[in-house]
């Protein structure tokens, strides 16, 4: 392990010991409740990361973080920790203890045509896996990746991505969770969007049981732009809960947001959108969106938008649903000879077909939506 590694994790464990576990009366925490929960009791054990792509383009570096410390310490060394750092718990605490990281580094002006894909597992029942991502995407390149953590063993996963878009960069990140369902699954996700560039951001949740996923973008050159595309299926007593921030700090950037969700059963769903204009923060363009089907009388969803705004030339909208399968298109399909069940289902499907459009990559859009659709019920 390299020296300035070694003491960023002295310096985490240290800052990861002081705070404290997170409780309702903290803001992003006001609807996951810890409590009960003995974090003590998962044995810290890396588990392999598999990486998939296609032949990569001259300086394209896909590989373990930790070894792209060693060979590339300077670009580890200006990245690592710079957009998330050691404030929040679980981020410290990963920062202390990530064994499971991945580095995708892509430099000016490569395009990257076939997506990279790194698969994270939990691989032994009650394990706990700290797992790592820095994207660096300079200057004019394009490529897409995909973070993929499967259903694997029962366990605690804690990670961290961190995103640096250059200018008139475009990057396709998506996100597709579908642990095992009595698994732990925390996740912080920070981008910063320089100008000019482009952030497709789509992150899918159908595992774990108790599931923290914070998603924040900061736009911090003008005509920068991000656009973040969720989906959820949940059911039995699954609870998971979407933090996201549109954080606006130039003129003239555009941030929608547009989440969707279906919940049976007693599971239960959180979703907290903010959008932050920072003063001088002219011409921004921002939407939020969260729809919510709920298929039962149990199930339970959170829409909770929010606006912050600092300048005075500015279009911020948002707007949240959560309701049932519409009796009359259920009448109508039944009436076409479908039963009850069949009929719900094609309702179901058809919810999701805008979210799905919004995957640019067909091969990852056709695996999650098959990974998707496969869990309905």
């Amino acid at each position: 392990m390299t020296a300035f590694l070694a003491e960023r994790r002295r310096v985490a464990a240290e800052r990861s010991a002081e705070l404290p576990l997170p409780t309702i009366r903290d803001e992003h925490w006001r609807y996951t409740n810890l409590r009960g929960i003995d974090f003590g009791s998962f044995a810290q054990t890396p588990s392999p990361v598999v990486l998939e792509a296609g032949s990569l383009p001259a300086g394209v570096l896909f590989m373990d973080l930790e070894r792209a410390a060693a060979e590339h310490p300077e670009l580890i060394e200006r990245h690592l920790g710079a957009i998330v750092g050691t404030e929040e718990k679980f981020a410290a605490e990963n920062a202390a203890l990530w064994t499971d990281g991945v580095l995708v580094y892509v430099p000016r002006g490569v395009v990257v045509d076939e997506p990279l894909q790194a698969r994270f597992t939990i691989g032994e029942d009650g394990a706990a896996q700290q797992w790592r991502v820095l994207v660096i995407a300079e200057e004019g390149s394009r490529f897409t990746f995909m973070e993929e953590h499967a259903e694997g063993a029962p366990g605690y996963a804690n990670g961290v991505a961190e995103l640096h878009v250059g200018p008139a960069a475009h990057v396709e990140y998506v996100s597709f969770q579908h642990r095992h369902l009595d698994t732990l699954h925390f996740a912080y996700h920070r981008a910063e969007v320089a100008r000019d560039a482009e952030l497709d951001w789509v992150a899918v949740a159908l595992g774990s049981k108790t599931g923290k996923s914070r998603m924040e973008s900061r736009l911090i050159g003008p005509g920068s732009r991000a656009k973040l595309t969720g989906a959820y299926v949940l059911d039995g007593t699954q609870h998971i809960d979407l933090d996201t921030t549109q954080e606006h700090d130039a003129p003239h950037a555009t941030s929608d947001l547009f989440f969707k969700g279906v919940l049976s059963q007693q599971s239960r769903s959180v979703w907290r959108g903010v959008i932050r204009v920072a003063e001088g923060a002219q011409k921004t363009d921002a939407y939020q969106e969260n729809r919510n089907l709920v298929l039962s009388s149990r199930a339970h969803a959170d829409s909770i938008p929010g606006l912050e705004i600092k300048a005075n030339d500015v279009r911020c909208t948002h707007g949240a649903t959560i309701g049932r399968v519409d009796p009359e298109e259920l009448y109508y399909l039944m009436s076409r000879g479908l039963d009850r069940a069949a009929a719900e289902r094609l309702i179901v499907e058809g919810f999701f077909v805008d979210a799905f459009q919004r995957i640019s990559s067909d091969e990852l859009r056709e695996q999650v939506q098959q990974t998707l659709l496969a869990k309905l019920p």
